[in-house]
């Protein structure tokens, strides 16, 4: 027993807290909506849930249709940027929907860190 408490604890540290990212296994995790496995870092999003499991969405649009079914859940979503930075709060992201964008469930959503960025991505688009 005093061998398992060791273990015990650091796993019950490594478990993403409600108001953390999610700690997705990419290219394993299954998404919550829809049940494609969620591969591409890019469009992905989620929240963890009271008992600290990780919630993966495969496409932000996903995650999105989630919140307006659960406000209760905007405080704690995420969103990945598109440029490759990492987590952001669904909160403080630019928020991005571009018809004919290929996003995994064709939502068309993406997520910025930067106004500059989101604007930029939207400009390169219309361009097209």
């Amino acid at each position: 027993m005093k061998r398992l408490l060791p273990l015990v604890l650091l796993l019950g540290c490594a478990t993403p807290k409600p108001g953390q990212p999610p700690d997705i296994a990419f290219g394993r995790q299954e998404c919550a909506r829809c049940g494609m496995i969620v591969s591409e870092e890019r469009f992905a999003a989620g929240y963890v849930a009271d008992d600290g499991e990780a919630m993966a969405f495969d496409d932000l649009g996903e995650l999105l249709a989630a919140v307006e079914e659960r406000p209760e859940l905007r405080d704690r979503a995420w969103a990945r940027d598109l440029h490759g930075s990492g987590w952001l709060r669904l909160a403080d992201a630019r928020l991005v929907r571009v018809a004919g964008l290929t996003t995994p469930m064709g939502t068309g959503w993406v997520a910025f860190a930067k106004p500059a960025d989101a604007e930029a991505f939207v400009q390169a688009r219309a361009r097209r």
